[in-house]
Protein backbone atom coordinates (compact mmCIF):
# COMPACT_ATOMS: atom_id res chain seq x y z
CA UNK A 1 0.00 0.00 0.00
CA UNK A 2 1.48 3.33 -1.09
CA UNK A 3 0.86 5.82 1.74
CA UNK A 4 1.23 9.56 1.26
CA UNK A 5 1.18 12.40 3.76
CA UNK A 6 -1.72 14.84 3.61
CA UNK A 7 -2.05 17.98 5.70
CA UNK A 8 -5.09 20.15 6.31
CA UNK A 9 -6.42 22.64 8.82
CA UNK A 10 -9.06 21.92 11.46
CA UNK A 11 -10.72 24.21 13.96
CA UNK A 12 -10.38 23.52 17.70
CA UNK A 13 -13.73 21.71 17.94
CA UNK A 14 -12.90 19.36 15.06
CA UNK A 15 -9.46 18.65 16.48
CA UNK A 16 -10.97 17.91 19.90
CA UNK A 17 -13.47 15.50 18.29
CA UNK A 18 -10.69 13.77 16.36
CA UNK A 19 -8.51 13.35 19.43
CA UNK A 20 -11.43 12.02 21.48
CA UNK A 21 -12.48 9.63 18.70
CA UNK A 22 -8.94 8.26 18.45
CA UNK A 23 -8.72 7.85 22.22
CA UNK A 24 -12.06 6.02 22.43
CA UNK A 25 -11.16 3.70 19.54
CA UNK A 26 -7.64 3.16 20.85
CA UNK A 27 -6.01 4.06 17.56
CA UNK A 28 -4.17 6.93 15.92
CA UNK A 29 -5.81 10.09 14.63
CA UNK A 30 -4.68 9.12 11.13
CA UNK A 31 -6.52 5.79 11.45
CA UNK A 32 -9.72 7.62 12.43
CA UNK A 33 -9.43 9.92 9.42
CA UNK A 34 -8.76 6.98 7.06
CA UNK A 35 -11.80 5.16 8.46
CA UNK A 36 -14.02 8.21 7.98
CA UNK A 37 -12.80 8.78 4.42
CA UNK A 38 -13.55 5.15 3.54
CA UNK A 39 -16.96 5.25 5.21
CA UNK A 40 -18.12 8.49 3.64
CA UNK A 41 -16.26 8.66 0.33
CA UNK A 42 -15.36 5.04 -0.41
CA UNK A 43 -18.79 4.06 -1.66
CA UNK A 44 -19.10 3.46 -5.37
CA UNK A 45 -21.80 5.34 -7.20
CA UNK A 46 -24.37 7.65 -5.68
CA UNK A 47 -25.90 6.80 -2.33
CA UNK A 48 -29.45 5.46 -2.54
CA UNK A 49 -32.42 7.41 -1.23
CA UNK A 50 -32.56 4.97 1.69
CA UNK A 51 -28.88 5.61 2.50
CA UNK A 52 -29.51 9.35 2.47
CA UNK A 53 -32.69 9.22 4.60
CA UNK A 54 -32.19 6.15 6.81
CA UNK A 55 -31.86 8.33 9.92
CA UNK A 56 -35.50 9.38 9.30
CA UNK A 57 -36.89 5.84 8.96
CA UNK A 58 -39.32 5.07 11.76
CA UNK A 59 -39.31 8.55 13.25
CA UNK A 60 -42.83 9.54 12.20
CA UNK A 61 -45.71 9.01 14.59
CA UNK A 62 -49.20 7.81 13.86
CA UNK A 63 -51.13 4.57 13.79
CA UNK A 64 -48.92 1.57 13.09
CA UNK A 65 -51.41 0.12 10.64
CA UNK A 66 -53.42 2.67 8.69
CA UNK A 67 -55.71 -0.08 7.37
CA UNK A 68 -57.32 -0.43 10.82
CA UNK A 69 -58.55 3.16 10.94
CA UNK A 70 -62.34 3.45 10.63
CA UNK A 71 -63.45 5.63 7.73
CA UNK A 72 -66.87 7.29 7.94
CA UNK A 73 -69.12 6.80 4.93
CA UNK A 74 -67.54 3.53 3.82
CA UNK A 75 -69.17 0.23 4.68
CA UNK A 76 -70.70 -0.03 8.13
CA UNK A 77 -70.08 2.97 10.40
Amino acid sequence: MDVQTVSFKMDQRQLRLLKEGARVRGCSQAAVIRELVEKHLGQTGRPSLHDRAKDLCGCFSGPKDLSTRKLKGYGRD
